[in-house]
């Protein structure tokens, strides 16, 4: 990242959930992991500040189970302070909750220090790998930190965030941000530090302490490159992960500079094929065997650097403008790198995908008005079918206008947050069109276009006439493309804007097509039968 680049970009807000009495500024956590107990003891201090007038501010965090204590799960807070000073708090569902003595005003800062300790009932999970080794992973998403850390758990406060983690020397640790020191203490312990100075969302702050090969690829732009995986796969993990730099590479030429300290490729035992932590990308301890490799996985999950970590969703119906950018840059870097062959095979899979989705769930929409729980949308609306709406959306405002609009929402919203009408306005700068017709056709209203194509040739007129009916239960704007083939091979296109349940064109061309191909080009969502009169 260079010094312009940073100075260019607005100062970091965040886009807090009305009623917000905090914004958390900083996190620091001391973490001390052992090998006789799974039982965690941690020390937070956090730095926020204050949103409106309040005397007393909450942070999600784990309660102790109802029986059985810290052993059955949850977290147990032994002190909270301001400055030395002992504060009274709380806990109670969930929410630890910390009065600070007297009302703080708006605008004013505090930094407070908790004291906990307790085991970890999710979000951090300490157990065997496959190798049947000790491990402890970090897991938090979509918001799962509160298991074992006190935190803003969602993803509109973004905060910068050190994990100190203290544990058995026999263990190397990696953990958001950049490497600070290691520090022996004696006793077989070791201190280990890593700090990030951009601020991110809890989801995708992450702490991996296991044995690890830790292996320097290669620095792109300054970026090191790093795989981590156990010994025991110190050769197949290596060869899987060593697709990263070209991939960063290929994202940085196309999106700009990458957002974070470094790029490490780590094998864990997360429930999660990849999960896109900040700078430290966690897979599953199994994709390093996976037959044909995990260069699309790659792709996928650093493309998230930029979509989802860096560029954050305002709230979880937005979640979209992450998991359809991943899942759309990844079949664009298979273009890049292999060519369009890779890349129509990718979008016909998303079809396939989203066209069955429509069919189990006819009513379900990519940007719902609420979510209940962030873990229901992950279906393939929010990646097939919103990957699909990015790519129409190219088509729709040209190439070169839809990457400079990739990265003028990149660089304006780069450590902050954003929702789908921030990434709507940017395009229609970018544009100079008004586009709302566009993004909520086909993210607020369900089902895909279903259309019927009658047509045929007027000798009179030398034209194909052809009718266009939108069958299904939502009625689509659609810049149709069609093609008509004519008997020696020559071919003439036209587009038909179809609006309405019923559209008619005219397509003149010089003799009798042999047949007509609809959005040859493939840049279009939907399903269509074609049929001459």
């Amino acid at each position: 990242m260079s010094a312009a680049a940073t100075a260019a970009l607005p100062a970091p807000t965040h886009a807090q959930l009305p009623g917000a009495a905090i914004d958390v500024l900083d996190y620091r956590f001391e973490l001390a992991l052992s090998d006789r107990t799974d039982e965690i003891e941690g020390r937070a201090a956090i730095a926020f500040r204050i949103l409106r007038p309040v005397r007393e501010v909450g942070f999600d965090l784990d309660d102790p189970a109802a029986d059985g204590g810290p052993e059955a799960g949850g977290m147990v807070v032994s002190s909270a302070t301001l400055a030395g000073t002992a504060l009274r708090f709380r806990q109670q569902d969930d929410r630890l909750l910390v009065a600070l003595g007297r009302e703080a005003g708006a605008g004013e800062r505090r930094r407070i220090e908790i004291r906990y300790r307790g085991v970890p009932a999710d979000g951090f999970t300490i157990g065997t790998n496959r190798h049947g080794e000790r491990t402890f992973f970090a897991d938090n998403w979509p918001d799962r930190a509160h298991h074992w850390l006190p935190v803003v758990d969602h993803p509109s406060d973004k905060a910068t965030v050190a994990f100190v983690v203290t544990a058995p020397a026999h263990y190397q640790v990696v953990a958001t941000g950049a490497f600070v020191e290691a520090v022996d203490l004696g006793d077989g312990m070791r201190s280990t530090e890593w700090r990030s100075r951009a601020p991110v969302a809890t989801k995708v702050m992450a702490v991996g302490v296991a044995r690890f090969v830790r292996q320097r690829q290669a620095t792109v732009d300054g970026v090191p490159v790093e795989t981590w995986v156990y010994p025991q796969d110190r050769e197949v993990g290596l060869r899987a992960f060593a697709p990263g730099q070209r991939v960063l590479g290929a994202f940085e030429r196309r999106l700009g500079d990458y957002p974070y300290a470094k790029l490490a490729n780590v094998q864990t035992t997360t429930r999660w094929g990849g999960l896109e932590n900040a700078g430290n990308v966690f897979y599953d301890e199994d994709a390093v065997d996976r037959e044909g490799g995990i260069e699309g996985l790659i792709a996928h999950e650093v493309a998230h650097q930029w979509f989802g970590d860096a560029v954050t969703e305002s709230d979880w119906p937005h979640v979209w403008l992450s998991e359809g950018f991943a899942t759309y840059l990844t079949a664009c870097y298979l273009e890049w790198t292999y060519g369009g062959e890779r890349f129509r095979e990718q979008m016909d899979r998303a079809r396939t995908r989203v066209l069955s989705y429509a069919a189990e769930a006819p009513d379900s929409v990519i940007v719902p008005e609420s979510v209940p729980d962030p873990r229901r949308l992950l279906s393939p609306n929010v990646y097939q079918k919103a990957a699909w709406v990015l790519h129409m959306l190219r088509g729709e405002v040209g190439d070169g206008t839809f990457w400079k609009g990739m990265r003028t929402y990149y660089e304006r919203f780069r450590d902050r947050n954003a929702s789908t009408a921030d990434f709507a306005a940017v395009m229609e700068e970018v544009s100079g069109r008004e586009l709302e017709w566009f993004f909520d056709q086909w993210l607020r209203r369900p089902g895909v276009p279903e259309l019927e194509v009658e047509w045929r040739f007027d000798e009179a007129t030398s034209a194909v006439e052809l009718t266009v009916a939108q069958l299904g239960p939502t009625i689509y704007r659609l810049p149709l493309d069609v093609e008509a083939v004519l008997d020696d091979g020559r071919t003439v296109r036209g587009r038909v804007d179809v609006e309405g349940e019923r559209t008619a064109a005219s397509l003149p061309v010089p003799a009798r097509p042999e047949r007509l191909r609809i959005d040859p080009d493939a840049w279009l969502l939907m399903r269509y039968t074609v049929e001459e009169r």
